[in-house]
Formats: structure tokens, C-alpha cells, sequence
């Protein structure tokens, strides 16, 4: 079995100049249609209709637990991020991409000035994702 991490790493073929930018070229048509393809998926899903959902949900926080209206902290829209809890496992088998995504958000001074709240949900054991949550130093 040949060993996949050594310098044996396949590099793309070295060309001219004209042929690459040929190659750039053609792979310049299929983003674009690409992110044509993305714009118009983005716009139907903003078109979906909307589901009307109980204010009274119950949830789990950091004060016990609370409803879904009282998660929008008195402002007039929640932005939810809805992390891929694993119950029952260990930090580095949570999700990486929710991990990332969660990690950029600091700062929330710009949303709350515009009357917005954000929180991050997930199903499972509170005391799970509130440890994982302390580990990683989020608030």
C-alpha cells in the first residue's frame, strides 16, 4: 500500500501560458454558471413558505429553561444557528463545520443594534453542549 502523505503528492501539469489561461477560461464558464445555479436555489428557498411556530416552545439554556420567545431576548428577530449535536460524544467528534462557523461569532453589537438576536441551538444534553461550549470559551 503506497503512503499517501509524502512528497509523491500529485501536482497539476506544468503548461504555457495560453494553455492555462484556456483551461482558466473554460473553468471560469462552469462558476459562473455554478453561482447562476446557487442564485436561483438561494431564491426559491427564500420563497419557501413559512411554518408557524409555537412561542411557548420549551428550551433549555443557561438560566433553565425558557421558551422559544423568550430566546428572542426581547428584540424583533432571532437568527438561529442550528449546531449538529452528537450526544454522548467527545469534543473532537463534534461537528467541525459547526464548530467553525460558531468560533467566527463573537461579537454580536452589530445585530443587536439593528434589533436582532442570535443563538445557537441543538439537540441533546444541555450540560453536553454547555461544556463544549465553556471548553471552546463561547458565550
Amino acid at each position: 500500500m503506497k503512503h499517501t502523505t509524502t512528497d509523491e503528492t500529485a501536482a497539476p501539469e506544468i503548461v504555457d501560458r495560453s494553455t492555462f489561461q484556456s483551461e482558466l477560461d473554460a473553468l471560469r464558464l462552469r462558476e459562473k454558471a455554478h453561482t447562476r445555479q446557487g442564485d436561483a436555489i438561494a431564491a426559491a428557498r427564500r420563497r419557501l413558505p413559512m411554518v408557524k411556530v409555537d412561542g411557548a416552545t420549551p428550551l433549555v439554556g443557561d438560566h433553565g429553561a425558557v421558551t422559544l420567545l423568550d430566546a428572542f431576548e426581547g428584540r424583533r428577530m432571532l437568527v438561529a444557528y442550528y449546531f449538529m449535536w452528537h450526544a454522548g460524544r467527545p469534543a473532537p467528534e463534534q461537528c467541525e463545520g459547526c464548530t467553525f462557523y460558531t468560533s467566527q461569532l463573537r461579537e454580536l453589537s452589530f445585530l443587536h443594534s439593528r434589533d436582532v438576536t442570535y443563538a445557537t441551538f441543538c439537540q441533546g444534553p444541555y450540560d453536553e453542549s454547555a461544556a463544549y461550549r465553556d471548553f471552546m470559551g463561547w458565550t
